[in-house]
């Protein structure tokens, strides 16, 4: 076997919502970031030393998905609602129900919500892009489902 078909596809994912499975065509900036803070002791010239801060500022999630007609299951993704049950991010394998990787936030926020240009000359699916603050993730990677 190649290692190329070993590797994860990340065109299957699955997106969990205050517990709740909802269909999304893109998610992006799945990332987790820390800041450090550099100290320099005195007499030792050699090295410095990382101290992690604080967290200074949250994380941002995009989702994004075309707008159907009479859709009601994501019209609650306006600004200010909040994901007490937190976000799931799941990348499915090509066969298998277990998930290549996860990536978990026990808490988020919409802070931002917005649709592409309406262009009567376009006959394009109209995109709403959600981005949602979140106070870090966890991945979990798998495995058994590669």
């Amino acid at each position: 076997m190649a290692m190329q078909d070993n590797l994860a596809r990340h065109t299957k994912f699955k997106v969990i919502l205050n517990g709740k499975s909802l269909g999304f065509s893109k998610v992006s900036n799945i990332s987790a970031t820390m800041e450090f803070e550099t100290v320099v002791e005195g007499g030792v010239n050699d090295r410095v030393h990382y101290l992690p801060k604080p967290r200074q500022s949250l994380d941002k999630l995009i989702l994004e998905y075309g707008i159907a007609s009479g859709e009601m299951s994501r019209t609650t993704l306006t600004a200010g609602y909040e994901l007490k049950k937190g976000i799931i991010i799941m990348v499915m394998p090509d066969s298998g129900l277990i998930p290549t990787a996860t990536y978990q936030a026990n808490w988020g926020i919409v802070t931002k919500w917005e649709i592409d240009t309406l262009d009567a000359m376009s006959s394009g699916i109209l995109i709403k892009k959600v981005e949602i603050s979140h106070n870090g993730l966890s991945e979990t990677i798998n495995k058994i489902g590669l």
